[in-house]
């Protein structure tokens, strides 16, 4: 059987007169050392009942309950009783505080002559055989000569040793002793070229060797010889390679023996590039070392494309923005001409053919007679995203860029599609050029420009006004439209004077299979949104047949409705109600439209004439997007059980309808004609601007909210505190009512109420325990009254016959009754 809660037994025991508490202590044994072990309140008589008993249980209860217990600690402590001196001491370091511990000895003093002080188990005895500083300091204040001269003998020679021992592990460390030139240091600095040659020969040092600053301090002969008697490392020709005057032999040793690493700083010369480690190198370093050369002079252009391959990889490299490089390559394709011939002989050789530039452009005017007449070779399409030429097509392209502007122009016509994306992509061809290739190969060709998440905003306005097919499909596939750029492409209207215009049904721009199916296909939100906005039955359809998103907002379903009706009439959108099952939707008897929407719809379409039936749509919608709208969608979607529904039902406001000024007035409205759901007042009232009339509703909701019984009904007027008090039970919590007492600080109920009808019984004492506690002051007449009313129901029912109070807690833990009826049951018992 559960016993009473401890607040429960203490206000038992808080009503009992001292007589009537001397009786119900053995009866409710269990009960009571319970109480002393919880942090409950003592009522006085039972203190004193405790204080004189001789019970051992009892008595080590108490004891045990002092070290929480001030008034407890303070009474026995004074009592000087050596019989209970050793339990209020402690037994641990921490047990108690030093102002405790010599509370005892205080009490002591009066008592000191009891032989019990004097006992083989008594607090001095066992203190004379410890050695325990904190147990020892407070004994120092005791009544009891042969106890303090022992702890004082303790303590000194305790603090003794310690000094010892402290002094004796302080060491004075010498200084240290490491020298400057470790061979672990991880940087060196020599002074002379013969202390440089020794750091570079020292194959255990791998840190970094900083040459000398003093000008002439390097003696190149000397490090010459050094090299060509036994090669130096790597690392050292490196930093040699990035001295000003290192000569050409070490640089170019250095640049052998680093060809797979990062390029360092140093000069560039011709013996480089003209070396078979150039072959070797990956295509950053080989474009840093060309571009260096160039912008030095070591390295002439015209002598690279005559001499260096291979050809596709030296085009890649070059920087074709150097003037030298681009008059060179000029040059060379000014030997190819316009005609389409040698150029794709120089596409098909490109990926294969390992000599110089120039060596391709006379092989390609060899080869020209078997590709006239024919196409490019494997035509591609453009590519999305674009990852980029490959090395063959790339190469092509800079050599294309170098003619002039008459051949490029010749060439567009011959050029695949994928040719076409790298070159508005990544080639920036002048406007002239762009204009004839959208002029010659049609506007549908940009698309390829729309290929990558990243394209620029600039750049997807400045396609979005060619009014294409593909080029749209492009930009809604492949770049990241606004949400009113989707809503346009996907709506088919074309852009005229920087803005989506009107457009008759006829000539609005056909979306591509492409865009339909990727639509199909896609979860993602903004994009199945924009459907609604195309009066588009087939993307309608996807919208509403997506297993992933979902239209939210009455506003968006009746606004797909509008511009279905405007764009093809009301037969597609009396189609559109009919149809029940939609590709992605898992098979259902309803319609995925929200019941208010299909009845608007309906009434629409079955309207006589078909103006009046639009306009029965269009004020639906317009009365959905108003800021009543806004507040009804609000109180029904913001009052969600998770914390953060009105934060999403908000952001899908904004999302679905648009932004707006948040309906406050007209939430305000609507609480006044039926009260606003609680979970919704209590996350109203936090925010900028709540009216009053809500911020102030708002605490009685939180109250409500927080009773664990309490659930809130949609269109329910919300009970009050005391028709709450009088239907749902009450809970207990770490030995109160956590509820009940926010209520009764709030106004909300008063004491009588809740000694009529609060339950369970023991929920309602555990309340009035605290609640009626007398404390430092008499407390309001409510509260005195309310004491009287409870002690005259407890001597009305049980008077003072100890076996009615025990039985009355006994009942209490599981007695579902009020207090009344508790105090009822017990006295008819006992009789």
């Amino acid at each position: 059987m559960r016993l009473a809660e401890h607040t429960v037994v203490s206000a038992a025991y808080a009503l009992a007169d001292r007589e009537l508490t001397r009786a119900l202590i053995p009866r409710i044994r269990e009960e009571t050392v319970g109480l002393l072990e919880s942090r409950a309140p003592l009522p006085p008589a039972l203190l004193e009942e405790l204080i004189a008993t001789r019970d051992p249980e009892l008595r080590t209860a108490l004891v045990a309950s002092a070290g929480h217990r001030d008034d407890v600690f303070r009474r026995l402590a004074g009592r000087g009783d050596p019989a209970v001196a050793a339990g209020l001491y402690g037994e641990r370091d921490r047990d108690r505080t030093p102002a405790q511990r010599a509370a005892v000895w205080e009490g002591a003093v009066a008592t000191a002559d009891d032989p019990g002080w004097r006992a083989e188990d008594g607090l001095p005895a066992k203190l004379l055989s410890s050695r325990q500083q904190e147990m020892l300091e407070p004994a120092l204040l005791a009544p009891f000569p042969e106890l303090v001269a022992h702890a004082r003998s303790v303590l000194d020679s305790e603090n003794g040793s310690g000094k010892g021992a402290g002094s004796a592990l302080r060491m004075t460390l010498p200084p240290s002793t490491t020298p400057l030139k470790d061979r672990r240091s991880w940087e060196r600095h020599p002074q002379t070229t013969k202390e440089l040659i020794g750091d570079f020969r020292d194959n255990d040092f791998r840190g970094r060797t900083e040459l000398p600053g003093t000008p002439g301090a390097l003696d190149w002969d000397a490090l010459l010889a050094e090299h060509r008697g036994e090669p130096l490392r790597p690392s050292a020709l490196v930093t040699l390679w990035a001295h000003p005057d290192c000569p050409e032999e070490l640089a170019l040793a250095a640049f052998e023996a680093h060809w797979n690493n990062t390029l360092p700083d140093g000069a560039v010369y011709w013996s480089m590039v003209a070396s078979p480690t150039l072959g070797s190198l990956e295509d950053h370093t080989l474009s840093k070392l060309l571009g260096r050369g160039l912008v030095s002079g070591a390295v002439p252009a015209e002598r690279v494309l005559r001499e260096t391959g291979a050809a596709r990889r030296i085009l890649c490299a070059l920087p074709h923005d150097h003037g030298e490089i681009r008059a060179a390559l000029a040059a060379q394709v000014a030997r190819l001409g316009s005609d389409f011939a040698p150029w794709r002989a120089v596409y098909t050789l490109l990926p294969r053919f390992s000599g110089t530039v120039t060596e391709l452009v006379d092989a390609a005017l060899a080869e020209a007679p078997k590709h006239r007449g024919k196409p490019w070779p494997r035509p591609m399409g453009p590519e999305f995203p674009s990852r980029g030429a490959s090395a063959g097509r790339a190469a092509w392209l800079r050599l294309y860029d170098a003619a002039d502007h008459g051949t490029r122009c010749a060439l567009v016509a011959h050029m695949d599609r994928r040719a076409i994306q790298h070159l508005l992509l990544w080639h920036r061809p002048s406007p002239e050029l762009r204009a004839h290739i959208v002029q010659s190969r049609g506007a549908s060709v940009l698309a390829g420009i729309a290929s990558t998440w990243q394209t620029r905003p600039e750049v997807i306005e400045e396609l979005i006004p060619y009014n294409e097919s593909e080029v749209n499909a492009a930009l809604f596939l492949n770049t990241d439209l606004t949400p009113a750029q989707r809503r346009h492409v996907l709506s088919g209207r074309r852009w005229r004077d920087g803005e989506s215009a009107d457009t008759p049904a006829a000539d609005r721009i056909p979306l591509t299979k492409t865009l339909v199916q990727g639509l199909g296909e896609s979860a993602r939100r903004p994009w199945l949104l924009a459907c609604a906005d195309s009066g588009d039955p087939v993307l309608c359809g996807i919208l509403l047949g997506s297993p992933r998103v979902k239209i939210h907002t009455p506003a968006l379903e009746l606004h797909m409705l509008v511009r279905l009706w405007e764009r093809h009439g009301p037969g597609e959108v009396r189609a559109l109600l009919d149809e029940t099952d939609f590709p992605g939707r898992r098979r259902q008897p309803g319609h995925p439209l929200s019941p208010g929407t299909f009845e608007a719809g309906r009434a629409a379409v079955d309207a006589a004439a078909e103006p009046d039936g639009l306009a029965l749509l269009r004020a639906a919608y317009e009365a959905a997007a108003s800021p009543a709208g806004r507040a009804d969608f609000l109180a029904d979607k913001g009052s969600g059980p998770e914390n953060d529904d009105l934060t999403k039902a908000l952001e899908l406001l904004d999302e679905e309808v648009g932004p707006g000024p948040f309906p406050w007035a007209e939430l305000a409205a609507a609480h006044g004609a039926k009260p606003l759901h609680d979970r919704l007042l209590v996350r109203l009232a936090p925010m900028d601007g709540c009216p009053a009339s809500l911020a102030g509703d708002s605490a009685a909701a939180r109250l409500r909210l927080s009773h664990p019984h309490y659930r809130p009904r949609r269109g329910a007027k919300p009970p009050t505190v005391p028709e709450m008090l009088k239907k749902l039970p009450l809970q207990l919590d770490n030995g109160g009512c956590r509820w009940l007492e926010k209520a009764y600080a709030l106004g909300q109920v008063t004491l009588p109420e809740v000694v009529r009808t609060g339950f369970p019984a023991q929920a309602t004492i555990a309340f009035l325990s605290r609640a009626l506690a007398p404390g430092d002051s008499p407390g309001t007449e409510e509260v005195r009254a309310t004491r009287q009313a409870v002690a005259a129901l407890a001597t009305e029912h049980l008077s003072d016959n100890p076996e009615g109070w025990a039985l009355a807690l006994r009942l209490a833990p599981e007695f579902e009754g009020t207090l009344p009826d508790l105090l009822l049951a017990s006295g008819a018992v006992v009789g």
